[in-house]
């Protein structure tokens, strides 16, 4: 069995699940060159299988595994599903472990659907980890939204360190030689996601 699963779920389509999924493998790949990590792609979307045909595109090879279902993932130290959106009702009879990553945007009608889906999960005594994505710390309207996540991780508006790093078949964690600029930034909101990943999958 996969020592984590993590699910990467919102009941919102365009919420960023895809990047920060992509880029959550791409963690555990680098931190550990030898565990073995899975990224199931199981959104109608195939975000994830699209990057990683542009990868061998651009003869890369991925530090870790895509698929289209979990069916091998016992072979796995880490799987990571970025999930299609759907109903939170649909959600906890789907999701696969006990921990999800909720992205949320900041905008009344993002937090409000996303808030709702977390007290359903809640409910289904599943752990869920609320991800700011897309603040822009330059307006009050977005650091007035993270006021209600103090301590917590969010992800900054960082279009070229996530979508370039993406469209070249990288992620953020294999750009070294890019020139793409906010790369460590980007890495540090990756790593404190992930603290907070595995905190709350100790709980």
């Amino acid at each position: 069995m996969p020592m984590l699963t993590v699910d990467v779920w919102s009941p919102k389509g365009g919420s960023g699940k895809s990047t920060i999924s992509l880029n959550l493998a791409a963690f555990f790949a680098a931190e550990d060159t030898s565990r073995r990590v899975l990224l199931v792609d199981a959104d109608a979307q195939q975000s994830a299988r699209t990057w990683e045909a542009r990868a061998k595109q651009c003869g890369l090879a991925p530090a870790f595994d895509v698929a289209a279902s979990d069916a091998r993932a016992d072979r796995y130290d880490v799987v990571i599903v970025d999930h299609a959106p759907y109903a939170p009702a649909v959600a906890a009879s789907t999701l696969k472990s006990g921990v999800v990553v909720m992205p949320v945007l900041p905008s009344f009608f993002d937090a409000a659907s996303t808030i709702r889906g977390q007290s359903e999960l809640q409910a289904k005594d599943r752990r869920v980890l609320l991800l700011p994505n897309r603040v822009e710390t330059a307006y009050a309207s977005d650091l007035s939204f993270l006021a209600g996540f103090v301590g917590r991780p969010f992800i900054k508006k960082r279009k070229a360190a996530y979508q370039a790093t993406v469209a070249r078949g990288l992620t953020i964690f294999g750009a070294d030689k890019s020139g793409i600029r906010g790369l460590n930034e980007a890495r540090a909101e990756i790593e404190r996601v992930v603290s907070s990943l595995v905190d709350l999958a100790a709980a």
